[in-house]
């Protein structure tokens, strides 16, 4: 059991559908069905049952879903206790070490404020944190998931880092990348099947031949000769350093980095975004930049072609 079923209890018995109860929450309706039919499986007790086209509480229910809402109000009211003169920032493992770390650094040097930086699975976990008021900034993949504010702070590209003894083209056309032996993420991880649908969407059929969920152990992997992974930045420059080749794709694959917040910022988040603009200068490609011709653009699991000279994202629901 856990927050967010609660969360999710709580909004489908004051919306009465999950579908209304999705919407009210910015998530996908199958996420609410999911967790709502996962709570009700661990405690046994059927909380919804079908009234026409909506959800009635049963009788076991109004207890489940009174319970709840106490929670879930306990927690908002015990975060808005927490000390306001710490900024809470979140993001995933990869973009926390690329621009967040750094960005913090940065921050904390020329301004003297406390940061907490709290680094996360995914990047619809940065989302909810930033919704419930447990981060004041988050760091995410684009496009962000409906209800938040966004700010762009540029493109990150895509390169392939390879083993040291490996002769390999720069740039690589990504048709030669199913010819290859390839690292991953262990099976069954998201992000294993999120690099294999946009490998499939590329019309490449990969060549899995080792997988872990150790993301430095992925880069030991390519320096021993193991197979190629993707990487980006200040991860492929360490690569690098460590013995790895590298290479850029072609096609040149880049997805666009932003800081999303809630609502008017504090003065302390919108300082803390003018240093994560400093830190993007390093790393990421700015929209502008005339080299993003001929890109495709990866948005979560979809890879985009893209015109050249029209690199635009599609607007944010």
């Amino acid at each position: 059991m856990n927050l967010q079923q609660l969360r999710y209890v709580v909004a489908t018995a004051d919306e009465g559908t999950m579908t209304r109860a999705a919407a009210e929450l910015h998530v996908a309706q199958p996420a609410v069905s999911r967790a709502v039919r996962s709570l009700e499986a661990e405690i046994d007790v059927t909380v919804f049952e079908r009234d026409g086209r909506g959800l009635r509480v049963t009788r076991q229910g109004r207890e489940v879903v009174a319970l709840a809402r106490r929670v879930v109000g306990d927690v908002e009211r015990i975060s808005n206790l927490r000390d306001t003169t710490v900024l809470h920032v979140c993001a995933v493992a990869g973009q926390a070490g690329e621009l967040g770390s750094p960005a913090v650094a940065r921050f904390v040097a020329e301004t003297g404020e406390r940061v907490a930086l709290d680094v996360v699975d995914s990047r619809e976990d940065v989302a909810d944190a930033v919704r419930d008021g447990r981060a004041h900034v988050g760091l995410i993949e684009l496009p962000a998931p409906a209800g938040l504010e966004v700010v762009s702070l540029g493109w990150q590209e895509i390169v392939l880092i390879h083993p040291p003894d490996w002769t390999v083209d720069d740039p690589l056309d990504v048709d030669r990348l199913g010819d290859m032996r390839l690292l991953s993420p262990e099976s069954g991880n998201w992000r294993h099947d999120k690099v294999l649908r946009n490998l499939r969407a590329a019309g490449i059929e990969p060549r899995i031949a080792a997988e872990t969920n150790d993301r430095s152990l992925l880069t030991s992997l390519v320096q021993q000769g193991a197979g190629a992974w993707f990487s980006y930045g200040r991860q492929a420059q360490a690569a690098v350093a460590g013995g790895a080749g590298m290479v850029h794709l072609s096609p040149r694959p880049l997805r666009e980095i932003g800081a999303v917040h809630r609502g008017e910022m504090r003065p302390a988040a919108a300082r803390f975004i003018d240093a994560l603009r400093a830190e993007a200068q390093q790393t990421l490609v700015p929209a502008d930049d005339p080299g993003l011709e001929n890109s495709a653009w990866i948005s979560g699991d979809e890879v985009l072609a893209v015109p050249p000279g029209r690199l635009r994202p599609p607007p944010r629901s």
